[in-house]
């Protein structure tokens, strides 16, 4: 039986030299859509039918309403950096990259409408973007969210999906026999913050951990994380998919807040957020950095950004793990 990396070699070697006629390249293509199927999981199907699929046009639309084809063909259509893209379109460079990566990647409709009536700049502000444009109300998704309780908990039920059936564990990515090992009595062990539906001290906004049903070892909380954290000195502070929704400015401030919370030479906190790759981003996490923009006026960063970020909140980034079959890696973090 072929493995899958024999299979992974064959495939990548395939080019347009590799068919004898148009037949042959047609079969080649029709192919993987056909062992596409067999080798998605559920959570798969959902996520090309509901975040990919229906949008990818948006993106492309976006860069023709900035002139970026027909300025690119003019200058000869070659390779092109996106800071050069940027000085050809006079559209936002930021902006230019996050649609450059994510130019197959799912989007909302009204995207590329208010991108264009913006003058293409890369938003950033949560209260004027994407989500209020051509709303009757002028509320954020968050706000949103608290005033349709249906609604919310219908985000609450994906985020958790989203996190048992598309995720490996973080415990499989970090070493967590380190965390118990050191750990102090009568410390708490693992602070999850923001963490909607998660473990051991979780907190959350009220709204959202209410109803929360959870195991006695477990104490939740209720705790808005743009205030200072009132744990002191847990083992870990942890945060999963919480700093991608906000902007830099804030994002500097939330982990300031834990920061103050932490013990030097004890505590950890742990980042498990996607990383933008620099040399190959991978179609989800573009997916999601455009899904972000689109929502909140705010992105998924690469390595980067993440360690610039950490090091103007005070301490500084330890190790970064990178698991090879998950989008998601966990930041390590302490204090200097």
């Amino acid at each position: 039986m072929t493995s899958a990396s024999q299979l992974l070699t064959t495939l990548q070697g395939i080019s347009e030299s590799s068919f004898t006629n148009e037949e042959e390249r047609v079969r080649v293509r029709d192919a993987p859509f056909e062992t596409l199927r067999k080798v998605q999981s559920p959570w798969d199907v959902v996520w090309e039918h509901n975040w990919v699929s229906g949008a990818t046009n948006a993106s492309v639309k976006t860069l023709i309403d900035a002139g970026l084809f027909r300025k690119w063909a003019e200058c000869g259509g070659g390779p092109k950096t996106c800071t050069e893209l940027a000085e050809m379109t006079g559209a936002d460079e930021v902006l230019i990259r996050e649609f450059y990566r994510g130019v197959n990647t799912a989007m909302f409709s009204t995207l590329p409408y208010f991108l264009k009536d913006t003058g293409f700049n890369n938003p950033t502000d949560l209260n004027n973007g994407n989500w209020q444009y051509k709303k009757p109300t002028a509320n954020n998704f968050f706000q949103d969210l608290a005033v349709n309780p249906t609604i919310a908990g219908d985000f609450h039920c994906a985020m958790e999906c989203h996190s048992k059936y598309n995720l490996t564990p973080w415990t499989e990515v970090y070493p967590n026999k380190t965390i118990v090992e050191a750990a102090k009595p009568g410390r708490a062990l693992v602070v999850d913050v923001g963490g909607s539906k998660g473990s051991l001290i979780l907190q959350d906004l009220p709204d959202v951990v209410q109803d929360v049903k959870v195991d006695k070892a477990i104490s939740v909380q209720q705790y808005d994380f743009v205030t200072p954290e009132r744990v002191k000195g847990a083992r870990v502070y942890f945060m999963h998919n919480v700093l991608h929704d906000w902007k830099d400015e804030l994002v500097v401030k939330i982990l300031e807040n834990v920061v103050g919370a932490m013990e030097k030479g004890y505590s950890r906190l742990l980042i498990h957020e996607s990383l933008i790759s620099s040399v190959k981003p991978l179609a989800r996490v573009t997916v999601s950095d455009i899904k972000m923009m689109a929502c909140l006026s705010a992105k998924e960063r690469t390595e980067g950004e993440w360690t610039g970020l950490v090091e103007k909140a005070g301490p500084k980034v330890v190790k970064i793990w990178r698991p090879l079959h998950s989008v998601k890696s966990v930041i390590e973090v302490e204090l200097v």
